[in-house]
């Protein structure tokens, strides 16, 4: 499984803590679902019997992708305010054939689950992760290529990524991923942009001639790059982030976030898998969610019509939603 996606967290005006993703991939989503898990109910570590097992200590709602044993969870909000996302990334991720001593194992499909599940904060998420080594069993034949993004009610973003040297945790991260390389490799590519603003480029003398920019007054936002490649995601997401309006409160917060996914949002027919690759890589779905309120917002790029979950209750009962018919399922408990 691997597909491509970019992630940011926001806070709106009045203090609403936002994570949002897009969801790319070659394909459709008929194997994604919007899952709801009650408190209380089994959560495993791996995708196969025989890992732990545990209770949940909160009820979380985020996407899946099934048929490789347990749900994979690609992202979700729990009932704590812990907010999280999975990410592709190919080439850099590396896992332990087994548990390190006084540690103990967890698929790294698993992981997102198990942290929505046990942790109520990004700090508890923090220690969560030092206490556990991400093992792969290859139950997708090969291994599951991820790094993650971690916010909640403090604002503090986490990225977790397995390296070969072990887990790395950054954290007061600028609440930024797209796929491979590191986080710590965008961060310096960054210094390439700066100088990059919002504001329009004034006229300059070149030559002893005064020279007008073309498009005067839309000229900001200059030299960010235009492709769809993780590096040049990653730093239009970035640049969105910090000159993007915030939203008044979560609604409004929501909704400017789903807008701001718009320049990494890959359209059909632009990112072709290779010579007589029939497929494209595209924008299948857009994730938003709060971790105050624990509402899940999702929009399928088919009809790019917002949904909202949230999880309700406890019991051992998890509830498996379509994408692909959101108009049957918008509603909030």
């Amino acid at each position: 499984m691997g597909f491509g996606c970019t992630s940011f967290s926001w806070e709106t005006k009045d203090g609403r803590h936002l994570l949002g993703r897009t969801y790319d991939q070659f394909g459709d989503l008929r194997v994604n679902r919007v899952i709801a898990v009650q408190k209380g109910a089994p959560c495993a570590a791996g995708l196969r019997p025989g890992w732990a097992v545990s209770p949940s200590l909160h009820a979380y709602t985020g996407m899946a992708v099934l048929g490789f044993g347990e749900p994979i969870v690609v992202d979700g909000v729990n009932t704590a305010g812990l907010m999280g996302a999975l990410l592709h990334y190919p080439g850099y991720a590396a896992y332990c054939p087994e548990a390190a001593p006084d540690t103990y194992p967890v698929h790294p499909g698993r992981l997102l689950a198990w942290l929505l599940a046990r942790c109520g904060s990004v700090e508890e998420a923090v220690r969560e992760l030092s206490a556990l080594t991400l093992t792969d069993d290859l139950s997708q034949g090969a291994p599951l290529r991820a790094h993650y993004l971690l916010s909640g009610r403090s604002g503090e973003a986490v990225v977790a990524e397995p390296d070969a040297g072990g887990l790395s945790i950054h954290r007061h991260s600028i609440g930024v991923l797209a796929n491979s390389p590191d986080y710590l490799w965008h961060l310096t590519n960054l210094r390439n942009y700066v100088g990059v603003t919002n504001l329009p480029k004034p006229p300059q003398m070149v030559a002893g001639a005064e020279i007008r920019p073309f498009g005067e007054r839309l000229g900001g936002g200059a030299g960010l790059p235009g492709d769809y490649s993780s590096p040049s995601r990653f730093v239009r997401m970035a640049f969105l982030k910090q000159f993007s309006v915030r939203g008044r409160d979560e609604l409004d917060g929501v909704s400017r976030m789903f807008r701001a996914f718009a320049p990494v949002d890959i359209p059909e027919g632009l990112v072709k898998g290779g010579t007589g690759c029939e497929g494209y890589e595209q924008t299948l779905c857009t994730a938003v969610m709060c971790a105050e309120s624990g509402v899940y917002y999702f929009a399928p790029a088919e009809n790019r019509r917002i949904s909202a979950v949230r999880p309700a209750g406890d019991g051992r009962e998890t509830l498996y939603f379509s994408l692909g018919s959101a108009q049957d399922i918008d509603y909030r408990n």
